[in-house]
């Protein structure tokens, strides 16, 4: 498949695709509407004439998918089902084509294919992803978490993946009852104050727009070394940035004496900024830094 759920709100944004050897993988590269429909009109042909063709079901099951006709998928994967029962790959991809045909709900048939293929592969980048997506909607963030760093480590050739994963653990770090303020302060290495939105950007704004407030290392590095994603409805929004935020381990707020803090709001929710994307920042400041006023206050050109 293509990917994951085009989710809104506070979920974790979706993941692209590492390249799979699986049955039912992605095609290489993208296609035109005209013809992936005729890739639909090739596959229907193929399993009139031959219903037990498991390729064939699954070139209709993808091509449906990327037509953005699900139920067609999911009744495609259905049947894919019966002739390889036993395949991770299809039985996650089944899963995910219920889901986006329920706008998104992964509860019931989707949560059972979900367990079934991790049960077969407990390393299957789909199932870890969308069993992190239920984890995370459910407020597990402990177990979202154990599920992206196995996911993480089934896609170390897609960067953008790893990327994005990385943002995911850290928004649900962020909400583990560990991540609460106080116990970074009591620790010394955090910053902390309010972000708001100048109002002169207000109409640019939707509620669920992703809001990132980020701290970076001074020497020119823009990898944070702790971010909290949140949604643009929740400004002006009191944060604290602590080790608890750390994308990845060996690169932590503790570790320096002075960071770059920086706001940005994005409508396609992406990790790196691009054009028409609301920002602000401030510093250097000194890590153990309170009560900073950080106001959104320029667009990304």
């Amino acid at each position: 498949m293509l990917g994951y759920f085009l989710l809104k709100g506070p979920r974790p944004a979706p993941l692209p695709t590492p390249k799979s050897t699986g049955q039912t993988s992605s095609p290489g590269r993208a296609l035109a509407a005209s013809q992936v429909e005729a890739k639909v009109e090739e596959a229907q042909d193929r399993v009139r004439l031959q219903p037990e063709d498991a390729a064939a079901w699954a070139m209709l099951a993808n091509t449906q998918v990327m037509l953005g006709h699900y139920d067609e998928a999911a009744r495609a994967f259905e049947k894919l089902r019966t002739l390889r029962p036993k395949d991770a790959q299809i039985l996650a991809d089944y899963a995910d084509a219920l889901g986006l045909a329920s706008h998104g709900n992964l509860r019931g048939a989707p949560e059972r294919l979900i367990a079934e293929a991790l049960a077969l592969d407990p390393g299957n980048f789909k199932a870890r992803v969308l069993a992190a997506q239920l984890a995370f909607e459910g407020k597990h963030y402990e177990q979202a978490v154990q599920h992206w760093q196995v996911a993480a480590s089934a896609a170390t050739a897609n960067a953008q993946a790893q990327r994005q994963i990385q943002l995911n653990i850290a928004e649900a770090r962020s909400l583990l009852p560990s991540a609460k303020p106080a116990s970074a302060g009591a620790a010394g290495s955090f910053v902390s104050g309010q972000v708001a939105l100048a109002p002169q950007l207000a109409a640019r704004v939707q509620p669920d727009d992703v809001l990132f407030v980020f701290a970076r290392p001074t020497d020119g590095s823009r990898m944070p070394v702790a971010l909290l994603k949140r949604r643009a409805a929740d400004l002006p929004l009191d944060f604290v940035l602590d080790d608890s935020l750390a994308m990845v381990p060996q690169a932590k707020l503790s570790n320096q004496r002075q960071v770059l803090i920086a706001a940005r709001i994005s409508r396609r929710g992406d990790a790196i900024a691009t054009q028409g994307d609301l920002q602000g920042s401030a510093g250097p400041v000194e890590v153990g830094s309170t009560g900073l006023k950080l106001e959104i206050n320029d667009v990304v050109r």
